[in-house]
């Protein structure tokens, strides 16, 4: 009878136990809770040297390559919308609401990082939707070498819906001149 009541005050004693209270003062024992994993921003290991994914080979885009590029993306409100997304996740804090080069950070806005380009500006309004995407896979291929690569957070059709959203901020700022 002691020993049941031992077995039994033990068992509750376990099980009022919280594991990782015990766990994590052992180095060399992990639990799912706590595992190591990727995480955002984090660039996952380069895939083996030879292998090709199952999306196809990634484009290599430079300056000589970027204008053979065609946007395969129409400019629908889907594409566009898409695009506004993944500007107001990656490029608004440089490049501003309006793609003007005063987002938060941007010295014109006082922020700490000078030579943020305008988007809307006559000069990038004639480049082509290939230097823009090349700009956004790697922007010091394409001469912008204050440009952060985002080649890895920008990926697939999103760059193109970018590119098609950069180009609805350059007609509004066609609009906004004219209307003067």
């Amino acid at each position: 009878m002691r020993r049941l009541a031992l077995v039994l005050a033990g068992g509750l004693v376990a099980a009022g136990c919280n594991p990782d209270d015990v766990v994590h003062h052992i180095g060399w024992f992990a639990t799912m809770r706590h595992q190591r994993s990727i995480q955002p921003y984090a660039r996952p290991l380069p895939p083996v040297v030879g292998t090709v994914p199952v999306t196809g080979a990634e484009i290599v885009v430079d300056l000589h390559t970027a204008d053979r590029l065609v946007n395969p993306r129409t400019r629908t409100s889907q594409s566009i919308n898409r695009g506004r997304f993944v500007y107001e996740t990656y490029c608004l804090v440089c490049h501003g609401v309006a793609g003007r080069g005063d987002g938060p950070i941007a010295s014109a806005a006082g922020g700490p990082f000078f030579g943020v380009r305008s988007l809307v500006n006559d000069t990038i309004a004639r480049r082509s939707d290939g230097y823009l995407y090349g700009v956004v896979v790697n922007g010091v291929l394409m001469g912008r070498g204050l440009m952060p690569l985002y080649g890895d957070r920008v990926r697939g059709d999103d760059r193109w819906d970018l590119v098609n959203y950069v180009r609805t901020l350059q007609a509004e700022a066609r609009l906004a001149r004219g209307a003067r």
